[in-house]
């Protein structure tokens, strides 16, 4: 079923998460706050609510993780790449735009801040 959703999401007409939101400074662990907020914030609502469910659905397979085998880390990186559009997140040699979105979305699977 999860399966089913990624390729869904991945082919939405418009990504979930808009590029204009992609950070354009290097991500750490002292930034990750400030960030991860001002990205919820400038979420249209419509994003926001899907990009809430996915997470929350992400959460609950995480608690599953040893049957399942799966790790916040690659639960990031396949938000990253079903919520936003790969070809926005490394135009322009901006390859380091979607390892932080990656960032952020690890941020939101391990922590209870949204």
């Amino acid at each position: 079923m999860a399966e089913v959703l990624v390729s869904f999401l991945a082919s939405l007409s418009e990504p979930i998460v808009p590029s204009t939101l992609f950070p354009t400074l290097e991500i750490d662990q002292g930034n990750i706050m400030p960030w991860s907020r001002r990205f919820l914030e400038e979420l249209p609502p419509i994003h926001y609510n899907c990009f809430v469910y996915i997470i929350s659905f992400f959460r609950e397979i995480l608690l599953f993780s040893n049957s399942n085998n799966l790790s916040p880390a690659k639960l990031a990186r396949v938000c990253t790449s079903c919520l936003i559009r790969n070809d926005d997140a490394t135009r322009g040699g901006k390859g380091d735009r979607s390892r932080n979105m990656s960032l952020i979305f690890l941020h939101f699977l391990t922590t209870n801040s949204i």
